[in-house]
């Protein structure tokens, strides 16, 4: 197993829709690096706007503070046809070029932006074809495709991830990103992640409190027990990639300014978490 933080967590504009950066990636590598993290899931928008002379700074950050970029998470559209499909594949393609450059070895992925139950044969087929098609230029440079189950795409319910499984069965290098959701609960949770288990190569971690579904330390939130799905999955052989990716402090309360600090020092909090619930029993 590999603990990794999430680079998304560090960005209070990461649910609005121009996701404007309020600091660069590279200022924040020294606060990361000296809280004892060492290895990344960069997220997409921290990258795919930098120009190639602002990339290259950020590559040699990197190596400079000794931190590995094991994943790069990405949300392409599968769905479009015509020049539309085409933007949208050379958008995708200059993203897996990075994550090459980076060092990553595993491409996470929302597998679409259109929910399971609204993607007709069009869609699913357009969309598998370049799942494909992805995963073959991935395994050009040794990297692994993860799905991530997540709602609004086609690996929004147990039914729909289980098809996608089936369709794209013969790729070798293409796996799940396990993330439990809202409609979920700790049973629910566990059963899902057991019907996945074989394909599960990174999981995601996050919790939130159910009265006002705010983002919290793992061990405080009660969307699901994550100490109960740590222990499944190393019960289970899970010996992929472990990310840190929402924490508490994301938004910060009216009238202060966004603090990537707090979210570090709440992270260290999770990754002590995680490293005693998985070294126990």
């Amino acid at each position: 197993m590999r603990l990794l933080l999430n680079t998304i967590m560090l960005e209070v504009n990461r649910w609005t829709a121009d996701k404007a950066l309020t600091q660069p990636l590279a200022e924040l590598l020294p606060a990361i690096r000296a809280a004892g993290f060492d290895a990344l899931e960069i997220w997409q928008y921290h990258i795919s706007r930098l120009d190639d002379d602002e990339f290259a700074d950020l590559k040699s950050r990197l190596d400079d503070h000794a931190l590995q970029t094991l994943a790069l998470g990405a949300y392409p559209p599968l769905h479009l046809d015509g020049g539309a499909g085409e933007v949208a594949a050379a958008e995708l393609e200059r993203i897996v070029a990075r994550a090459a450059t980076l060092g990553a070895t595993t491409l996470k992925i929302f597998p679409g932006r259109v929910a399971s139950a609204a993607a007709d044969n069009g869609v699913w087929h357009r969309s598998l074809d370049r799942l494909r098609a992805l995963a073959a230029r991935l395994g050009h440079s040794g990297m692994d495709l993860t799905l991530e189950t997540h709602g609004n795409t086609l690996c929004d319910t147990p039914q729909s991830t289980a098809r996608l499984r089936a369709d794209l069965g013969d790729v070798a290098n293409l796996g799940i990103c396990f993330q439990p959701y809202t409609s979920q609960d700790t049973e629910q949770t566990l059963a899902f992640y057991d019907a996945l288990a074989p394909a599960i190569r990174h999981i995601h971690l996050q919790n939130r409190t159910g009265a006002d579904n705010a983002c919290s330390l793992l061990a405080d939130g009660d969307w699901y027990d994550c100490g109960q799905l740590l222990h499944r999955a190393r019960a289970r052989g899970f010996d992929g990639l472990l990310s840190l990716e929402f924490t508490a402090g994301l938004f910060p309360q009216e009238g202060r300014t966004f603090d990537p600090q707090t979210v570090i020092d709440n992270a260290i909090i999770d990754r002590q978490f995680v490293l005693n619930t998985w070294n126990t029993r």
